[in-house]
C-alpha cells in the first residue's frame, strides 16, 4: 500500500473540510459551529460519534474493548476578531483526514478521535476524561500534535520526557493598615510585604532548586495604592510558575505559602494566596515516543526526525499524557513564505501541504500501532 499516494489522492476533501474550519473559528466553550461540521463529517463517513463537555466529540472507528485515540483541540482566540491564531483548524482538519484515509483503506483496528474544546482557556480535557472519553472502550494509548512554527514542512520535532511546562497562576493579596504617607509610622504598608516576597522568591528559587530542573517564576503584576499621598490598605502581586517536574511543581507551591506568610508578618500585615494549578507538565512516555520515532524515520527519513527543546507554554493534552501512555509531536509547518510567524501571532498562517504531512504520519503510527 502506497500510503502517501492514498493521502494525496484525498488531500483536496481534507483541503475543503480545512476551509470550513478555519472560516467558522470560535472561541472556547462556543465551538457550536465547528462541532456542527465534526459531527456531519462522521455521519458521512459511517462513523459513530458521542458528544461530551457540551461541544466536544468522539467518534470510534470500529468494535473493541480497547483502543488508541488521537486527539485535537477545537477553539480558537480572540485575535483579528476570532480566528485560529493557534493551529487548531489544521489540528482538526489532520484528525479528520486521518479518520478519511482509516475508513478508506478498510481499517481494522478500534480507533478513536477527541475533539476537545477549550484548549486556549479553562482546558476541556479534564471534562472530558471526568465523562468517560478514556472508556467505553478503554484508551491505551493516544497521540497528539502541535503545529509549529520555523519547522519546515516535511519535517517534526519530538522526544520522550516533558516537552512543555505545567502551568500555575497565583494571586497574593497583603493587608495592611492605611493612611497618610506622610505618617508613616501609623500605618502598615502593605507594599513592603509585596517587595520583599518577590524578592524572596527570586533569590530562594535560585539557591536552593536544582539549576538543572528547570522552572520560572514571573512576577507579572504588583499592584498597591493610586496617589502618591496616600498609603493603601491592600497591595496584590499576580504571577506564575512554570515546571516541567510534578515533585518541584508542589514544592514551589509550598515556598510560595510559606514566603508570603513570612513576609506579611515581617511588616505586620496578613495575607492571602489564591494559588491555582491549571495543566501539569505534558510528559511523553518514553516508549511510545521511542515507537513513533523509529516508525516516523522510516516513513520520512531520520534527518526529517528532530529533537525537540523544550518549552515553558503549556498544553492541556498533558491531562490525557497522565492517564494513558501518549506521545505528542510538533508538526512543521513552514515554507519558507507560510509558517514563519509565531502561535497566538496576529499574523501565524502555515502552509497547507503541511496536511498532507500530519495525516501521512499519524495514520501510519496508527495503522502500526
Amino acid at each position: 500500500m502506497d500510503l502517501k499516494k492514498l493521502v494525496e489522492e484525498n488531500i483536496q476533501e481534507v483541503k475543503d473540510i480545512w476551509d470550513r474550519l478555519h472560516c467558522n473559528a470560535e472561541l472556547s466553550f462556543k465551538e457550536v459551529k465547528t462541532q456542527g461540521i465534526i459531527l456531519e463529517f462522521f455521519k458521512e463517513l459511517g462513523i459513530k460519534t458521542q458528544v461530551l463537555f457540551n461541544t466536544g466529540v468522539v467518534a470510534t472507528l470500529n468494535e473493541g474493548e480497547d483502543c488508541i485515540a488521537i486527539r485535537a483541540d477545537m477553539d480558537a482566540l480572540p485575535v483579528n476578531g476570532v480566528s485560529h491564531a493557534c493551529g487548531h483548524d489544521y489540528h482538526m482538519a489532520i484528525t479528520l483526514g486521518t479518520a478519511l484515509l482509516l475508513k478508506k483503506i478498510g481499517c481494522k483496528k478500534c480507533i478513536k478521535f477527541i475533539f476537545q474544546p477549550a484548549e486556549e482557556s479553562e482546558g476541556g480535557a479534564l471534562p472530558m476524561i471526568e465523562q468517560g472519553v478514556l472508556e467505553n472502550p478503554t484508551v491505551k494509548s493516544m497521540i497528539s500534535f502541535h503545529v509549529w512554527p520555523m519547522v519546515p514542512v516535511g519535517k517534526i520535532e519530538v522526544a520522550g520526557g516533558p516537552s512543555m511546562a505545567s502551568v500555575d497562576d497565583f494571586h497574593v493579596t497583603f493587608k495592611g493598615v492605611g493612611g497618610h504617607a506622610a505618617m508613616p509610622h501609623l500605618c502598615k504598608n502593605p507594599i513592603y510585604p509585596a517587595i520583599d516576597f518577590i524578592e524572596s522568591m527570586n533569590i530562594k528559587s535560585r539557591i536552593e532548586q536544582n539549576p538543572l530542573n528547570s522552572h520560572i517564576i514571573t512576577f507579572s503584576s504588583m499592584q498597591c495604592g493610586t496617589a502618591p499621598n496616600v498609603i493603601s490598605n491592600e497591595s496584590k502581586v499576580l504571577g506564575t510558575v512554570r515546571t516541567f517536574d510534578n515533585n518541584l511543581r508542589n514544592k514551589l507551591y509550598e515556598d510560595i505559602q510559606n514566603t508570603v506568610k513570612s513576609s506579611a508578618e515581617k511588616y505586620g500585615c496578613s495575607s492571602e494566596v489564591n494559588y491555582s494549578f491549571q495543566y501539569p507538565p505534558l510528559i511523553n512516555d518514553n516508549d511510545l515516543a521511542k515507537k513513533f520515532m523509529d516508525l516516523t524515520k522510516e516513513l520520512i527519513g531520520d534527518e526529517n526526525v528532530l529533537p525537540l527543546e523544550k518549552t515553558f507554554a503549556a498544553e492541556d493534552f498533558s491531562f490525557f499524557a497522565e492517564k494513558v501512555p501518549s506521545v505528542h509531536f510538533r508538526l512543521g509547518i513552514s515554507d519558507g513564505v507560510k509558517g514563519e510567524h509565531p502561535l497566538h501571532s496576529p499574523n501565524f498562517d502555515a502552509s497547507e501541504d503541511s496536511l498532507l504531512y500530519g495525516i501521512y504520519i499519524t495514520t501510519n503510527f496508527l495503522l502500526s500501532s
